[in-house]
């Protein structure tokens, strides 16, 4: 085959292929949306008022459940353009109708006839596009008392994005030295907006490299199993696993050298920096080596690990991880009908 024909072919393929990838995507992104099921008994004449945007296709199912014969099912856009008009429906209907504008649309049922009627009605529209996907179709005012409206625009919550924030540090606390050195020092952190929990690890010199260690081997097996498939974000690291509300055993100890820790904001950072005894913290641990916890409290805004060394003499070094894990709220813009 000639070297320009065989590309020709390949090129028609691709092009053919981009179609109904495309097609394929509108179709399914361009869903019908239930917009009512009522069933109700008939006795005279029944409104239903409900906004449409423009280009909707509306599929509307009229069904006599009991009883016979209905004298009219009419789709009016207000004021007064008659969308679609049925006499003397006797079993059941359905119709599809294309809305020629945005705005407010009437339902009428009306009965014919003496006897018990029972009818039932369903509404589904499908967007003409993306930008109209999102329409709010509920009137929540009485339309015959206001009858005019304009289409407005509001943002609605449609989802969080899920995120890991890292920090981690390293300080060193001094020994108490007998009273001649400050055995007090402190690691400061911000935790982001829209934090809903976080995890952190904090240790002392080996201990806590062995914790680490012992903490990715126990992590590094459950991604061999796939454990972190179905988590929100893939997380690095088992602290941050941890932070996710993962089921991983962090590693503790209250072996070997060890520190006394607190989580405080900065007010109470003070008092605890200017050798207060009593201050108030979120949570206090002491004579830990290696610690581990997931917190919901507190979320976002500064704090500190507020850090003391018991030791006479010897200095200490204090490693301290954090995972935050923030969701930020996504919003869709969607469109509705409001009273003049």
């Amino acid at each position: 085959m000639p070297y320009f024909t065989e590309t020709f072919i390949q090129h028609k393929m691709n092009k053919a292929i981009l179609a109904l990838f495309c097609c394929l995507l509108a179709s399914t992104t361009m869903m019908a949306q239930s917009v009512a099921d009522q069933t109700f008994r008939v006795d005279g004449v029944h409104e239903f008022y409900y906004a449409f945007a423009e280009g909707d296709k509306v599929d509307l199912m009229v069904q006599l459940i009991a009883g016979r014969r209905l004298k009219t099912v009419e789709l009016i856009g207000l004021p007064a353009n008659t969308i679609f008009r049925s006499y003397e429906l006797d079993t059941a209907l359905t119709k599809n109708i294309t809305i020629p504008q945005t705005g407010a649309y009437l339902l009428r049922i009306t009965e014919q006839g003496f006897g018990k009627k029972i009818c039932r009605f369903t509404l589904h529209r499908t967007p003409s596009s993306p930008a109209t996907a999102r329409m709010d179709t509920r009137i929540n005012w009485d339309i015959k008392t206001q009858n005019g409206w304009q289409v407005l625009h509001r943002a609605i919550p449609a989802g969080f994005k899920t995120d890991i924030h890292s920090m981690s540090g390293q300080v060193t606390v001094s020994g108490s030295g007998m009273g001649l050195k400050k055995n007090r020092t402190s690691y400061r952190f911000d935790l982001p907006a829209n934090t809903v929990r976080w995890a952190y690890r904090i240790g002392v010199s080996q201990s806590v490299q062995d914790a680490r260690k012992r903490d990715a081997d126990q992590f590094n097996e459950l991604v061999r199993k796939g454990s972190t498939k179905i988590m929100a974000v893939s997380p690095e690291t088992a602290l941050a696993a941890f932070a996710l509300g993962m089921a991983v055993q962090m590693t503790t100890s209250t072996g070997g050298e060890d520190i006394e820790y607190a989580i405080v904001d900065p007010i109470n950072l003070q008092k605890f920096m200017d050798g207060a005894d009593k201050y108030d913290a979120h949570i206090w641990q002491g004579s830990v080596s290696v610690d581990a916890q997931r917190r919901y409290a507190p979320l976002e805004g500064k704090y500190a690990f507020a850090l003391k060394n018991n030791n006479l003499m010897d200095d200490v070094n204090v490693s301290i991880e954090i995972e935050a894990v923030t969701e930020t709220p996504l919003f869709e813009e969607e469109t509705y009908l409001a009273p003049l």
